[in-house]
């Protein structure tokens, strides 16, 4: 094994020694979702990533560097706080290390949740959007030579990387969400006015930094994989938006509540 292979190992059998058996669901929290996902779970345990090696921790405000499992319904639950992203100068398998331990540990579903932009008019602030696909326009790919765990390029069909059977069953407790499509830029600078009507001709519905590269990565690991947006604001341009981190989190406050009964449907709708 390479280095990158050892890590992810030796970050399993510490989730394994610290938490036992591994969860039916892992949940990666962003921006200003971590206290309404909380609030979900029975019989917490929680495990700061601190006192985890290996495991990249946070720099940016608004990802709670810690993992909560417990109960929702007849699953466990893993709630993972502290995304790191690549605008805070970590490589792609450092962003995927965590999700890469986690279903090596044995989670065979893991859900991805983020803080966009949107793209259009008919998704205001607070709406919630899962994702039918992608476009990966910088984010680096965790599947290359030198990011993978092996060492080796991973050349993966992902027409189906969101997993359609999961989105299906979220559809039918939750007919009013909207499946889209998520653009992933590396930030961390906002989209400029020109840069977001480009998107918008190519069919992109929101706009992040982050996300994909974890999907990538946990789909390789032979996990089924979900995501799903919560829009903190208009992209720049779009009703005279000027977007701000502060909105982010203030938004995804505001919205927490209806976020929470999606979050725990989602969870709910995860194949068996």
């Amino acid at each position: 094994m390479n280095l990158e292979a050892d890590l992810v190992a030796h970050l399993a059998d510490s989730l394994q020694s610290h938490l036992g058996s591994a969860p039916d669901v892992a949940v990666v929290l962003g921006s200003g979702w971590a206290e309404r996902a909380d609030s979900l779970l029975t019989g917490v345990e929680r495990l700061p990533l601190t006192g985890l090696e290996h495991w990249p921790l946070p720099r940016v405000e608004g990802h709670s560097p810690e993992l909560r499992l417990g109960t929702l319904g007849d699953q466990r639950v893993l709630l993972c706080g502290g995304r790191v992203h690549s605008y805070e100068g970590w490589e792609a398998c450092e962003l995927a290390r965590g999700v890469r331990a986690i279903v090596k540990w044995g989670t065979p579903s893991i859900l991805l949740l983020n803080a966009a932009g949107s793209l259009r008019e008919e998704r205001p602030p607070g709406s919630l959007m899962p994702f039918s696909d992608h476009i990966n326009l910088g984010l680096p790919n965790p599947l290359a030579s030198d990011q993978s765990e092996d060492g080796g390029a991973h050349f993966m069909d992902i027409v189906d990387l969101y997993e359609p059977t999961w989105r299906d069953a979220l559809l039918v407790s939750r007919p009013e969400l909207t499946p889209g499509v998520y653009a992933g830029l590396s930030g961390p600078s906002y989209e400029t006015p020109a840069e977001v009507f480009r998107l918008q001709q190519m069919g992109a519905d929101a706009v992040g930094m982050s996300t994909i590269p974890e999907a990538l990565a946990a789909k390789s690991a032979g996990a089924r994989v979900m995501a799903l947006s919560m829009m903190t604001n208009y992209a720049a341009g779009i009703g005279g938006s000027r977007p701000s981190h502060a909105e982010v989190l203030e938004t995804a406050a505001e919205h927490g509540s209806t976020a929470a009964e999606v979050l725990a449907a989602t969870i709910q709708a995860a194949p068996r």
